[in-house]
C-alpha cells in the first residue's frame, strides 16, 4: 500500500515536536469547549476531534512503526 505523504509528513513532526503538538490540540479543545458552551453543541462534538487525533497520533509511536 502506498504510504501517504501528508500523513507521514503529519505523524514525523508530530514525533519531533510532540509537547508543541499536544498543547495545541489540549488548547483547541478547550477553546471548542469553551464555545461549545455558549454556542451550542456542534462545538462540543468538534472538541472531541483534537482528543481523538492526539490519540492516534501517541498511539502511533515510532518504536511500533520502525522496520529497523
Amino acid at each position: 500500500m502506498k504510504s501517504n505523504k501528508f500523513l507521514k509528513f503529519t505523524r514525523d513532526n508530530f514525533h519531533i515536536y510532540k509537547n508543541s503538538c499536544t498543547m495545541f490540540l489540549w488548547v483547541l479543545s478547550a477553546i471548542l469547549n469553551i464555545l461549545g458552551n455558549t454556542f451550542g453543541m456542534i462545538y462540543l462534538v468538534l472538541a472531541f476531534l483534537p482528543i481523538v487525533a492526539l490519540a492516534i497520533l501517541l498511539t502511533n509511536e515510532r518504536k511500533n512503526t520502525d522496520l529497523q
